[in-house]
């Protein structure tokens, strides 16, 4: 069976795509975009990374992007797919639902019994949902003047419609977000914590997500990503044997003497000097 690729859902120099499928076996496979899954007709056991849903009429899965995923559906398995870039975000996101789509960044960490990740419409929401997805499937196939603006103010109406669906007090509260992105940050020191790449995992442009990351903590991300690393570094001198170069790697840096103006900057003396303390 043919395994559609990128250009297959996004048009080349497009953030979004929107189809309608109707096969029912869709072998293993990822993408560097986001999915949304909603099914029309049928039902089908969908496999997200190691997550197995079984969804029918009026279930939608939220897919994120390098997330492995497959489905084995009914014969009469039929699904709407809305494809979309993690800078669409950046166009749909406003002061009122922020918070609200960062938490779907978290679809892959919550779990309600053995349905995380899913959301079930009411019949009568269902409605609604089919009439906003045809509506932005007729826009695509039509490609009158403007079209892709009218289909991301329909993904923006979606997004309202998953969210006033699946929040959840306890679970999408604006403190359990930021808990989950400074969590992610202290885990990996290591790891890519630029503003582009930060930005791009919580579906924001780098602008937006910059200014609404500043007005939570009251210093940029890159100042905020520079005192954890610090931080971490400093613990590492003090508690442990290793030398700096291996703390120097363990904390993301590569040049030395950046991680030592960095050090420098944060606690007013150099790594060697702080080990010497303890």
């Amino acid at each position: 069976m043919e395994i559609f690729k990128t250009e297959n859902l996004i048009e080349k120099g497009k953030t979004i795509g929107i189809f309608k499928g109707r096969n029912p076996i869709y072998e293993k496979h990822k993408h560097d975009f986001i999915e949304i899954v909603y099914v029309e007709r049928g039902e089908a056991e969908q496999r997200v990374d190691d997550n197995v849903y079984n969804v029918k009429k009026g279930d939608v899965i939220f897919i994120n992007y390098g997330s492995e995923h497959s489905f084995i559906g009914s014969e009469d398995y039929c699904y709407y797919n809305v494809c979309f870039n993690p800078e669409i975000m950046g166009k749909v996101v406003n002061d009122d639902n922020a918070l609200a789509l960062l938490s779907l960044t978290a679809f892959n960490e919550l779990r309600k019994e053995n349905n995380y990740g899913k959301i079930s419409f009411s019949t009568q929401e269902s409605k609604d949902v089919e009439f906003i997805l045809e509506r932005m499937k007729r826009e695509m196939d039509e490609k009158k003047e403007g079209y892709g603006r009218v289909i991301e103010n329909y993904l923006s109406i979606l997004f309202s419609y998953m969210l006033r669906r699946s929040l959840l007090p306890e679970i999408f509260s604006s403190a359990n977000v930021w808990e989950n992105l400074v969590q992610y940050i202290s885990s990996n020191p290591d790891g890519e914590l630029t503003l582009d790449a930060l930005a791009k995992r919580c579906f924001y442009n780098p602008s937006y997500f910059s200014r609404v990351f500043k007005q939570k903590f009251g210093i940029s991300v890159t100042e905020y990503v520079r005192e954890r690393r610090m931080e971490q570094a400093k613990n590492l001198l003090q508690n442990t044997n290793k030398t700096v170069e291996k703390i120097m790697e363990e904390v993301g840096y590569s040049d030395r003497s950046a991680f030592y103006h960095a050090f420098s900057k944060s606690f007013g003396c150099t790594p060697t000097q702080s080990r010497e303390k303890k």
